[in-house]
């Protein structure tokens, strides 16, 4: 199959929301499919000319950067005329696509396409070329509606995004947040774990006793706590304290004068992330309640008690249930400190798979709704 992807940001990029497009892409690719990849460059660089597709190895995807400027409308009125209007604030970058997608045409005609919510721009600009060029295409929502379009402009945008000849989303949640904004069931794809994350690692030199906090932390207060009952567990526990080690950008929140020693690498490689998270204590994360944290699936496979702080959907808890994983959902002090307390004398369930949800495996789910489409 041809098939034509688009992303609102590059799958190099140091965030989340490069990833799904960019390893189902290379998932595709992999399957012996061509495929395209349209996203904006790395941040603070320039988008690149395209390579020629004439001489394009098809045994990885073809990246191609279309610009983008910044997003118009400085305040909330403009930015909701620009969603009604063009789909989207980042109208430049919306345009590029579009440009972009046609330029390829006389090489490249799409059997179908694929675009994700993350980017509204992205999902939008596909639904035009889908319909210009006459191809199929995919709505992925990976993202809840309810936290990032606003209410009174949902009914006109599900008009304005009909035509979509399936619907894809990255978890229950999110497909339900589908259903009530476009009225439609979507099927359950969830994003791949990496295989860096189920391969063994040597510990960190010094390694020392850590725990992880894993992520974006949302709620200042909540960090406090966190680092007040570790800083409780250190006291009480009778070994040597653990510090904290956090894997994100949000460092400045982390104080030290709860006590508690902090490192603070930010965002690393998924291999780095696989090799701190597979020697921790404990592996952190705060719950939003919102969206869905797929980063959980990466954190059991690391075989380490994973401690998801405030709770987690049902759909997650279950899938840890099913997976025989170890998951902890403190929601006090108290019972963090006594999560940490039985990391202390953890071992792995033998029940719990070598691998699960792994990208050739979801990529393979992608594929089978394509050809079914195409078909």
């Amino acid at each position: 199959m041809d098939i034509l992807l688009i992303n609102g940001t590059h799958p190099a990029a140091p965030h989340i929301s490069g990833v799904r497009a960019g390893r189902f892409a290379a998932e595709l690719a992999r399957m012996g499919h061509r495929c395209v990849l349209i996203c904006p460059p790395l941040p603070g660089m320039a988008a690149k000319k395209p390579a020629p597709i004439a001489s394009h190895d098809w045994s990885q995807p073809l990246i191609v950067e279309a610009d983008d400027p910044p997003a118009t409308g400085g305040n909330a009125i403009a930015t909701f005329a620009n969603l009604l209007r063009y789909g989207g604030r980042r109208t430049g970058f919306q345009r590029s696509i579009m440009a972009r997608g046609r330029a390829l045409a006389a090489d490249f005609r799409p059997q179908i396409g694929w675009a994700t919510f993350g980017s509204l721009e992205a999902v939008t600009a596909l639904r035009a070329l889908a319909r210009e060029q006459h191809f199929p295409w995919i709505f992925d929502d990976k993202d809840n509606p309810e936290i990032y379009v606003p209410r009174l402009a949902r009914p006109l945008l599900a008009w304005r995004l009909r035509g979509y000849a399936a619907l894809q989303a990255n978890s229950v949640l999110h497909a339900d947040a589908a259903r009530a904004w476009l009225g439609d069931t979507a099927d359950v794809i969830y994003s791949g774990v990496d295989a860096c994350f189920f391969a063994a690692h040597p510990a960190p030199e010094p390694a020392g006793r850590y725990v992880t906090l894993v992520g974006s932390l949302y709620y200042r207060e909540t960090v406090d706590t966190i680092l007040s009952a570790i800083a409780e567990f250190n006291a009480t526990s009778g070994q040597p304290p653990v510090r904290v080690v956090h894997l994100g950008q949000q460092g400045d929140w982390l104080s030290p004068d709860r006590g508690v020693s902090i490192d603070v690498p930010g965002y690393v490689s998924p291999d780095e992330m696989a090799r701190l998270c597979q020697h921790a204590l404990a592996n952190i994360y705060v719950f939003l309640g919102r969206t869905f944290h797929h980063k959980l699936f990466e954190l059991l496979a690391c075989r380490r008690p994973v401690i998801a702080y405030g709770g987690e959907l049902r759909e997650s808890i279950a899938e840890a249930d099913r997976l025989h994983a170890p998951l902890a959902l403190p929601t006090t002090p108290t019972a963090l400190v006594e999560a940490l307390a039985a990391a202390e004398h953890f071992t792995p369930d033998p029940n719990m798979p070598e691998r699960f949800f792994t990208w050739p495996e979801q990529a393979a789910m992608v594929e089978a709704a394509m050809r079914r489409l195409i078909a």
